[in-house]
């Protein structure tokens, strides 16, 4: 199945231009690259290539993973064997695009050169197995501007960082995840993931990460239609919907513009289904893979149900599941 970054093909000049954005991603997906695909955050313990097993046993047509413990310095190895397996067992499953999500730990806009130059190598080391594997993108929370000069100074550390890690490495897309706004952490706002992308000359492997959650919990309202509308154009002015490669589909347990990380199933939280349904079914949006992250009915991650919830509210049919029960 071809890899490829959704919207990569898009002209940077669409940046705030919505209606036309819209008509481009329907143009550019026409020869069906990807439907709609909806998948999942899935364990990779126990051999990498579980991942996709566990990822087919619930219904998830596409997985993001962990490359290694999320908040543990930890150095990845994978032999030539375990990257074929996980390769061919994506491509026979039509498992993809995936993504990796990077470890919480690190903190590009670090004011401590040593935990930011570990955070370097850190996400060096991830994107360069990323490119072995043969995935989209990797996800990062960029870090906290906490003890920086200023906000200014914290916004060109990371994007310096950023340039070191693109160069690097080759072809996985370097995913910035907006966040919900705690403490001083970057990328709460459409505006810094812009001003980052403004630094770095809009390098096409830069590429968004949204969050529905975070979105919600950093007090961008998309509850409404309108509303998401609106949430959207900002999005595009700031940042191009033309860079939106990929959804962290998930619910709210805390209030809107609570600032507090809280994951909730589809339906159970603060944010609802309605509001998932309408940005489910926004046309900016369709083409973009959907990955759940919420704790599942039985608290154990991700789980069937909650694919088929996020399904129905896409107007899709329940999935299909295929292989292993392995969870």
């Amino acid at each position: 199945m071809p890899r490829g970054v959704p919207g990569s093909a898009l002209p940077s000049s669409s940046r705030g231009g919505f209606v036309c954005l819209e008509l481009s991603r329907a143009i550019q997906f026409s020869a069906g690259r990807w439907s709609v695909r909806i998948g999942a955050h899935v364990s990779a313990a126990g051999g990498i290539h579980r991942a996709v097993t566990r990822a087919t046993a619930i219904g998830a047509e596409c997985a993001q993973l962990f490359l290694g413990a999320p908040q543990r310095w930890s150095k990845v190895e994978y032999s030539d064997d375990e990257v074929a397996a996980f390769r061919r067992l994506a491509e026979d499953g039509h498992v993809g695009p995936n993504v990796v999500h990077a470890p919480y730990i690190v903190n590009l806009a670090a004011s401590d050169e040593r935990l930011r130059r570990r955070s370097i190598s850190s996400l060096i080391d991830q994107m360069q197995w990323c490119d072995r594997l043969d995935i989209m993108g990797l996800v990062v929370h960029v870090g906290s501007a906490k003890g920086a000069p200023s906000h200014e100074e914290a916004l060109n550390s990371v994007a310096d960082a950023i340039e070191e890690i693109l160069a690097n490495s080759t072809t996985t897309a370097f995913l910035v995840e907006n966040t919900a706004g705690m403490g001083a952490s970057i990328g709460s706002s459409f505006a810094d993931i812009g001003s980052i992308l403004d630094r770095l000359g809009h390098d096409e492997r830069v590429r968004l990460c949204l969050d529905t959650a975070h979105t919600f919990e950093a007090g961008y309202d998309i509850t409404t239609s309108d509303g998401l509308d609106e949430v959207l154009q900002k999005c595009d002015r700031h940042v191009g919907l033309d860079r939106l490669a990929a959804v962290h589909a998930n619910d709210s347990k805390t209030r809107f513009g609570s600032n507090v990380d809280r994951h909730e199933n589809i339906g159970q939280g603060h944010l609802g289904e309605q509001a998932l349904g309408y940005f489910m079914r926004h046309p900016a949006v369709a083409q973009t893979p959907f990955y759940l992250e919420v704790p599942g009915l039985a608290g154990h991650g991700p789980d069937r149900p909650n694919i088929d919830a996020l399904r129905r509210l896409a107007g899709l049919a329940p999935a299909r599941v295929r292989g292993s029960n392995e969870t």
